[in-house]
C-alpha cells in the first residue's frame, strides 16, 4: 500500500473511531464491515482499501491503543527521579493508567472483551499487549526493589500482574460510577498493592521498613 495521504489518514482515523466504538460496545465478532463503514461515513470498499480485512482492522486498533497506553505508562522521565517516596514512579504510572481508562473507554472495553474470549482471533496480539504492559510495570517495581527489597515470597512478576488487574478493575469501576469517583483515592487503592509487596505501611511510607 502506498504511503497514506492526509485524506487517507483522516479516513483511517474515522474508521478507527467508528470501529472501536462499535466493537467496544458489542464485541468484534458481532460487528460487520458494513456497519463500520456506515458509522465512518465511507463506502464498504474503503475499509478493505485501508486495512485489507476486518481482522486486520481490529488487530491494528489493538496495536494503536497499546501504543498510547505504553506511552502513558512510561510517562515523563522526571517521575522516576530520587525522592523520599520510593513508590512515586509506581504512583505516577497508576495515575496515568487510570487516566488512559477514563480517556479511552471504548478501547478498554474492546481489549477486556477480547482478552477473555477463549480461542479468539486476536489472542496472539492480545498476549503480546499484555506482556508489554506487564514488562513496563515489572520494570518500575524492579527499580523500587533497588531501594527496598520486596517481602520474601513476593515475586515481582506476580505483583506486576496484581497491579495490572487492580488498576483496570478500579479504573473501570471509577469511570462507571455516576458521578465518576475521584482519582486520588483510586490511585492510592491500587498503589497499596505495591506497598504491601514491599512491606511498606502505606503507599507513601518513606521509612523503608518492613512489617
Amino acid at each position: 500500500m502506498s504511503p497514506a495521504t492526509p485524506r487517507t489518514r483522516g479516513t483511517r482515523q474515522r474508521l478507527f473511531d467508528a470501529a472501536i466504538e462499535l466493537i467496544g460496545q458489542r464485541g468484534a465478532e458481532a460487528v460487520t464491515v458494513d456497519e463500520i463503514a456506515a458509522a465512518a461515513g465511507v463506502a464498504k470498499g474503503t475499509v478493505y482499501y485501508n486495512f485489507g480485512s476486518k481482522n486486520e482492522l481490529v488487530a491494528q486498533l489493538l496495536e494503536y491503543g497499546m501504543g498510547i497506553l505504553l506511552e502513558a505508562l512510561r510517562g515523563p522521565a522526571a517521575e522516576a527521579g530520587p525522592g523520599p517516596d520510593v513508590l512515586a514512579e509506581v504512583r505516577g504510572m497508576v495515575g496515568r493508567a487510570l487516566g488512559f481508562i477514563e480517556g479511552y473507554p471504548a478501547f478498554v472495553r474492546l481489549w477486556m472483551g477480547e482478552q477473555w474470549r477463549a480461542g479468539g482471533t486476536w489472542q496472539p496480539v492480545l498476549a503480546g499487549m499484555r506482556a508489554a504492559v506487564l514488562a513496563e510495570i515489572r520494570a518500575a517495581l524492579e527499580r523500587v526493589a533497588v531501594k527496598v527489597p520486596p517481602v520474601p515470597d513476593h515475586d515481582l512478576g506476580t505483583v506486576a500482574t496484581a497491579l495490572f488487574g487492580a488498576a483496570f478493575m478500579v479504573g473501570v469501576d471509577r469511570v462507571s460510577a455516576v458521578p465518576a469517583k475521584p482519582a486520588g483515592p483510586a490511585v492510592e487503592a491500587v498503589v497499596a498493592v505495591a506497598a504491601g509487596a514491599f512491606g511498606l505501611r502505606e503507599p507513601a511510607d518513606d521509612t523503608m521498613s518492613h512489617q
